[in-house]
């Protein structure tokens, strides 16, 4: 009974992790089981979902998934975002910042591999929305500046004109 109960995890696993545009492995030790709903229920408002396996189980899941095996030591809770690829890693690293754990192992986002500080410096890349709107602010800025230059310059020579 419990070899298909790890035959079923495995399963499951595995789907999710070929499903995942990014998976984000961690070592869960000291968060507290509220602290982990906590993680899970923003994670999941995203599009994510973060879950604790059983190394061994993780490492025969990522074989079908078409995931490298990864060398796993201490216990590992996954970060496997599905809609948005750093949409659940932003709730992560808000977590760590807040809590200084989950520490982060290492990941991969649509297929590349990152240590753990490249994931939090991904992480920690604004998103496209905001990104965007920096954007338009900045080119709005300077079309602004233009027109002032443009009328200062155009008020310049009528004043000329006008003493000539």
């Amino acid at each position: 009974m419990a070899n298909q109960k790890n035959i079923d995890i495995v399963s499951s696993l595995s789907e999710k992790l070929s499903r995942a545009k990014s998976v984000v492995l961690t070592d869960y030790r000291g968060l507290t089981h509220k602290q982990s709903e906590e993680l899970h229920r923003a994670v999941k408002k995203v599009g994510g979902e973060y879950v604790i396996a059983k190394n061994s189980l993780l490492k025969i899941a990522c074989l079908p998934a078409g995931r490298p095996v990864p060398n796993l030591t201490e216990p590992t809770g996954a970060l496997l975002a599905y809609d948005d690829a750093l949409a659940p890693l932003k709730e992560l690293f808000k977590t760590v910042k807040t809590l200084g754990i989950p520490k982060v192992k290492f990941g991969f986002i649509e297929n590349k591999e990152y240590s753990g500080s490249e994931i939090e410096t991904i992480a920690k890349i604004p998103s496209r929305e905001i990104l965007l709107g920096q954007l338009v602010f900045t080119l709005n800025y300077n079309i602004q500046q233009l027109a002032y230059v443009l009328d200062q310059v155009k008020n310049q020579k009528s004043k000329v004109k006008n003493s000539s």
